[in-house]
Formats: C-alpha cells, structure tokens, sequence
C-alpha cells in the first residue's frame, strides 16, 4: 500500500464526520472574553499576529512588549531596573530569552558569561566565580583583599589562602594581622602562637572565598534566600525574607497568605489577608456556586442551568481553551444552554442562526437550496443545505465549509491549491516563495539568498541555529563555538555528548572529533532531500556506538511509498555525534541526521507534509 493511499485510509476513518449545521450572523451576540482575541484601544487583534504595547499596536507574530517597545522574545531580551519608582527597559537583540538572564539593563548567557557587580563577563572556567567585577577560578585562583579593593591571585597550591592582598600556605605559615596589617608568619613563630592570629586567618579565609550558592537560592534585594522554604515579600528595595509556612503560600505585602483558604485584597495600596469565602476575595477568589438539583425526569445539567433535551441544547467546549474566538459570541467557557432553533454552538461559543440563502447572498455565491427535516431531540439543528455540500462544520469557533475552506487553528480560509495549515494561516507548499517556520508563516520574495527557519524566526546568515528535540535558538556565530542541542557553548568551557554539557577538564577534550550534536529541522530541507528516502522509528535504548529502534519505517515522499525496516533496526554510531534521545519517543532520521519538524503537532501530520510536498495530490 503506497503512504498516500494508507494516510487518505486513515483521514477516512478518524476525519468523517456529517454534521448539518447552520451559518453565523457575525451581528449577532455580546462579545465576550475569548483566548487569542485582544483589543487595543478599541482595535481587535489576535495576539498571535500582534502586540499591543502601553496602548500602540504592532503588526508581527510571536511578539511581546518591553514597555512600550516590541520585541520577540525569541531573538531577544527584555531587561528590566526600577529606580526610585522609574522603571528602565532595554532590549538586547541576538540573544533569546529562554536561555538569557539579565545584569542590569544588558542581557547575557549564563551559560558562557556572569554578572560581576553589575558587569557582564566571560567566564574563564565552567565554575568561575565573582571578584570584584572580574571573574576568577577557584582552583587555580585566589580572590584576596577587602571588600572592595580585591586581587585576583594565581594560587600556589589547593593549601594556600588568602592573607590580604597576599597568599600563605596554611600548612607551614599563618596570616597574622597587626593593626588592620596582614603578615605572614612561620607557623612555628611567635606570632602564629597567637590565638587569635589562627582565628583571623580562617576569618579572612572565609571573606576571601565565595562560597557557591545552592541551585534554589536567590537573592531578596542584597540578602540570599531559599525559594524553596522562604518568601521574598514587599515593595523594590524594602523586601522582608519570611519562612515560607507551607508550598501554596504566597507574598501579600510584606506578609504571606495561604492560597487554598485565602486571597490577597489590596486597598488602597495596602495590603490585607481575607478568607477565601469573604466579599472582598469575591472578584477573583469567588468560591464555586453551588450546582441546582435538576430533580425532574425530563431536566439535565448543563453548567449552573437545568434544561429540557427535548427543545434546547446543552454548549460545551470540545478543547481545554478554544484556539480562536471571532468578535460575537458567548465564549466564556462556561457550558451555556441555547435553543437549536435560533442558535448555533460551536466549540463553546453560542452563536445567532441565519439560513444559507442569507449567507451565501452575502457572499455572492450561487446555491440550491433543499429542505432537511428539523428534530432538536435527535440533534438536527439546521434547516438548509446546498445540493452537493458536505454539511457545514466548525472551525474553532466559526463555521466552515471544507469543500471550499480550510481551518488552521480556529482561522478559516479559502483552499489554494496544495494548501496546508501554517499556525493560523494557509499556505501553498509549493510555493518558493512562502516558507512555515514552527507555526508562523514568511514572505521570502523580498529576501536575498536562502533563508532558514530557526524555530518561528528565519535564519540570518550570520546567525547559527541550536535545536533540541522542543527549542530551536538563534545566536550571533563566534569563533570556538558550537550547538549542543538548543545550546550554544564555548568549546573552551565545556564538551558535549548526545545534547548534554560537561565541564571540560583537560583542554581540546576530543572536541575536534566531535560534531555539532543537534536536530536538523524538516522545515529547512530543499524538496531534493525532503523528497528522497528518509527513515522513522521508535527508539528503544541507546549504547555508545548504536541506537536501536523499534517499529521502523522507510518512507519515500516522492514515490508516496513506505515499507517496513527490520525490528529491531539498528543504526551503528557515535551516540556522542547525535542530539539526546528519549527511549519510547518517534524520530524522523536517515544514516547521519537526525531531524524535528517544530511546524506541525504529531508525526501523522508531518507524513502528511512531506507526501503533500512531494507527491502530487489527487482532487476529488
């Protein structure tokens, strides 16, 4: 059987469906609160196609606001200061901000770099540490001085401190300090003898070294704290740390509140502790209405509503958020009765009734209208019909018609030929000139030479792109770097095997036998190599030198063939080479590579891309 044939199987008996619906009166019904749709200023937008930033509108996807500035959080850092109640934002392109943090206004990589007082600075080691505003290595290196006159010395031996700005060895001399003087002493002398010079020197030990923080501390304005049993509560730079009393408390103010029992009621710009059930927690805190008792043999529940099956309907979402919601319609989430005669449900959404005539006059389409038998108790819920149509359907919280339609993500769409999703619109996918990148869809006519997607972004050529198996990253190319999964590493640094990092202990660790270990991404294969043999399989373990897959396939997208590998197959490498694995998930893979597909939300509908890319599809 050819894939094609064994995906249209496939769409028969898991897509069929036959349902008489009625069309949308976009007039009709209150607006109400809806996932993606936003208003600014009184525009409506979705905010998958722009941002609205302290009350100016930008055109763009993916976007976010730095104050009043848009950015894609993507590509770029959002840095934030408040001084004396003035808040200061900077945007630092070419550095995303799943892999960022912030020193100050400027943005850096952790990874690679450290915030030294306020100063952004490579790191020479893995675990380099702050002095000053330079950055030491703490085997090697001593930090030495008072507070803010510090030197950084080449350490002698793992046995020699601190002792002023100089160093001693701890085994054979002392620090001994005279009138806020530092000497160093034979151990054997006089002045060693002293007490209080050995008291001295493990205090000035201790002042000289930084000690290294657990993964959970943090700092609470200028003190550290343990996030995971204290709070850092109160207004920028009048903090308290408090002993957080349970998992589910939080900050209100400069105290804590319990969030299962109460809620954090402002006033005023002062802060109280109410109980959850109290009027003042009732804006947001509201406790659940109790439900009715629909007694009667002829009622049922639908939300807080008892209703009669017989002449009205129960409208319940079908997702856990409904993807799109246009501007009428009750869309709030709540299961809503309506009546099937004048109403409409779609996805959560009521909607107003017009027949097809009204409708498709709008549209300036010809129709033949027939009658179909109207039964509200057997769920017919339509009137009308065109000779020849499949029956109206929901697209997200429209209504569509998939004989001349497409639905991408709630968006419907008038079908182009190989037309396919990309986010929340269609696209031809053999046209050169437009390209998906992970949902969201590029015009690359005005663009010089060819350019690759890189997670929702295109590529620069300057740029390189890291991908793991769940994130694609941007960064500016520098010398001695490389990817590890969505990574991007200081070979200097650190080593890196299948996707995960390691401090390099010995310089030019065999990093010149290993390659960059990350996925290549289906979205940036011209057709040649799209279309040719590709293999998918479950992985099943990893070894050192091999994978081995379970239910492996051959797929040819230009032949629409596939055929099955022996089980189990096993591919002989340097798992080193590869990006990490996870034993029981599904790749697509050839002898070298390794590829994601961050465009589409299951293997089937990456098949069903790469067929309908490269094989020529039949209309019916």
């Amino acid at each position: 059987m050819s894939l094609l044939s064994a995906l249209g199987l496939v769409w028969l008996v898991c897509g069929f469906t036959c349902v008489c619906e009625a069309a949308l009166d976009a007039k009709a019904a209150s607006k109400k609160h809806c996932d993606h749709r936003k208003t600014c200023e009184g525009i409506a937008y979705d905010i998958r196609e722009a941002v609205c930033c302290e009350k100016k509108l930008h055109s763009g996807a993916v976007l976010s606001c730095c104050g009043n500035q848009p950015y894609n959080p993507a590509v770029a850092t959002c840095c934030k200061v408040e001084q004396k109640c003035t808040l200061h934002v900077n945007v630092t392109l070419g550095l995303s901000e799943e892999v960022s943090a912030c020193c100050g206004l400027e943005a850096y990589n952790p990874l690679n770099e450290m915030c030294c007082q306020s100063t952004v600075v490579p790191k020479p080691v893995p675990k380099a540490q702050c002095c000053g505003k330079d950055a030491f290595d703490v085997d090697k290196q001593l930090c030495c001085g008072p507070l803010n006159n510090k030197t950084i010395l080449t350490r002698k031996s793992s046995h020699h401190q601190c002792c002023g700005h100089a160093q001693y060895d701890t085994l054979k001399e002392c620090c001994f300090w005279n009138d806020e003087i530092s000497e160093v002493h034979p151990l054997n002398s006089s002045s060693c003898a002293n007490e209080s010079a050995q008291i001295v020197s493990a205090l000035c030990f201790q002042s000289s070294t930084t000690a290294t923080l657990p993964p959970q501390a943090q700092y609470c304005d200028k003190e550290v704290f343990d996030v995971d049993k204290q709070l850092c509560c109160g207004p920028y730079n009048n903090k308290t740390i408090l002993t957080r009393k349970s998992s589910h408390h939080q900050c209100c103010g400069h105290g804590q509140y319990d969030t299962l029992k109460e809620c954090c009621f402002w006033n005023d710009e002062i802060s109280e502790v109410h109980p959850l059930n109290s009027s003042h927690c009732a804006s947001g805190h509201a406790p659940k209405s109790p439900q009715p008792n629909c007694t009667k043999p002829d009622l049922s529940l639908c939300g807080s509503s008892c209703y009669n099956p017989k002449e009205f309907h129960c409208c319940e979402r079908n997702q856990t958020k409904t993807p799109w919601c246009g501007s009428a319609g009750q869309c709030d989430g709540v299961p809503t009765v309506y009546n099937p005669r004048t109403q409409f449900c779609c996805d959560g959404c009521v909607l107003e009734l017009k027949s097809w005539r009204d409708q498709d006059r709008e549209d300036g389409e010809e129709f033949s209208e027939i009658s179909i038998p109207y039964n509200p108790a057997k769920g017919t819920v339509c009137c009308f019909q065109f000779h020849g149509s499949p029956g109206q359907h929901c697209c997200g919280t429209e209504i569509y018609q998939p004989h001349t339609e497409i639905c991408c993500d709630g968006h419907r769409h008038p079908k182009v030929e190989n037309g396919h999703c990309c986010g929340i619109k269609a696209y031809n996918t053999k046209d050169p000139q437009m390209k998906c990148c992970a949902g969201t869809l590029h015009n690359v006519t005005s663009l010089s030479g060819t350019r690759e997607c890189c997670g929702s972004s295109l590529q620069n050529p300057e740029d390189v792109c890291c991908s793991s198996e769940d994130k694609e990253l941007l960064y500016s190319n520098k010398k001695g770097f490389r990817c590890c999964g969505h990574l991007y590493y200081n070979t200097s640094l650190w080593s890196c095997c299948a996707g995960t990092l390691s401090p390099l202990h010995q310089p030019h660790q065999c990093q010149d036998k290993i390659k960059e270990s990350r996925f290549l991404s289906v979205s940036n294969l011209n057709d040649t190599h799209l279309c040719e043999e590709m293999k998918i399989g479950t992985v099943e373990s990893v070894s050192p030198h091999s994978i081995v897959f379970s239910s492996a396939l051959k797929i040819h997208g230009m032949n629409a063939t596939v055929s099955p590998l022996p089980t189990p197959y096993i591919l002989k490498t340097d798992y080193c080479n590869f990006p990490k694995l996870i034993p029981g998930k599904t790749y697509f893979f050839d002898e070298v590579t390794f590829f994601t597909d961050f465009s589409h939300d299951s293997v089937f509908q990456s098949l069903h891309f790469i067929v309908s890319k490269c094989y020529p599809i039949e209309t019916p």
